[in-house]
Formats: C-alpha cells, structure tokens, sequence
C-alpha cells in the first residue's frame, strides 16, 4: 500500500504550459517605498528586449528615472535588469526598486531563482508573490556590465493520465486494506 503511493508520487511529471510570452507584464518603480509609483510602464512580452534606456534620464516611463543606460528583458519565465552604461546608485530609502507585476498571467509560478552579480543583491531583497516579484535594489552602485534575472518557477506538477490510474489504485488498495482491517476482532479503533 505504502510502496504504490510511494510509486505514484514520484511518476508525477511536471506537465504544464507556464509562459509569459504574449502576456502584458508591469514594471513599476517604487520609491522610496512600496506605496509610491516613481514611474511605471506596461508591456507585452515577446522576443528581445522590452525596453532599452539611453540613461541620463531621458524619455518617459521607466527610463525616465533611470540615469544609467539599461535594458530590460521580459522572457518567457524569467526577468532581467541590465546596466549598460553608468554607474548611477540607488538613493537609500525604506525601498527604492521594481515591482513586476501581471505575472499570473502566464503562471502559475511557485517560486524564482535569482542570479545576479549586482553586489548586495540577494534574496533577502526579493519578495514573490504568484502575481508580482518586487526587487529592492536601495543603496545597491552597479556598474556596466551588471544585471539580474529572476527565472520564475512554474507551479506544482501536474500528474499525467497514468499517474492518476495510479494514485487510484495505491487509494483502492489503501481503502480494501481499511475494510479488511475492520473485519478482524479484538482490533481496537484509534
């Protein structure tokens, strides 16, 4: 009984379509908390960049906060931020950073990875919800070169048609054992 349950929990096979391409994503830049939009800017994820910023605080959206050059790209399961020139600090605040929100819809995602080489940037600095992954970049110098991407995990498993046939029957068996089990005297109920 224990052994077929065993089986059937570890023939689920991860099944399932998780994709931001086509989805429109938000990126929102928060400052100097979680409350306050500094700048915002919506796109549609398809191939290549979704934004590359001149620096100097030029144009509208999103580079118009940023004083670096950088480009920002939106993948199927991943969110990046790259400084390409500059070497512009992000002003110390309760938080000063991005918010990438509308994920759930291409979800659902279970949790991310982050690779980095921003110096300071760790997980502590991320926080994930299944809709939205904010990322505090406060008091963080980059220099050129530099990026983030945050690759999003796509939900739990889902089981294919013979792993359901399975998980059944370890159930039937587990059940048939329950009901011959009551049949025996003297066996005291818990």
């Amino acid at each position: 009984m224990a052994i077929a349950a065993a089986v059937a929990l570890g023939a689920l096979s991860a099944a399932h379509a998780a994709d931001l391409a086509g989805a429109e994503v938000t990126v929102n830049w928060l400052y100097p908390d979680t409350a306050t939009t500094f700048e915002t800017q919506s796109f549609t994820v398809g191939p290549g960049p979704e934004l590359t910023c001149p620096g100097g605080a030029v144009g509208g959206g999103l580079c118009g906060g940023f004083q670096d050059s950088s480009v920002v790209d939106i993948g199927a399961n991943t969110l990046s931020l790259t400084i390409t020139g500059g070497d512009d600090v992000w002003n110390p605040a309760g938080f000063n950073g991005y918010e990438f929100s509308g994920l759930s819809a291409g979800g659902p995602w279970s949790g991310y990875t982050l690779s980095t080489d921003f110096s300071g940037l760790d997980a502590s600095r991320i926080t994930f919800t299944p809709d939205a992954v904010f990322v505090n970049m406060e008091g963080i110098a980059p220099t050129a070169g530099e990026s983030f991407t945050i690759s999003l995990d796509a939900g739990g498993p889902v089981p294919e048609p013979a792993s359901w046939a399975l998980m059944i029957l370890g159930f039937g068996m587990a059940g048939a054992t329950v009901r011959r089990l009551r049949g025996i005297p003297g066996l005291s109920r818990a």
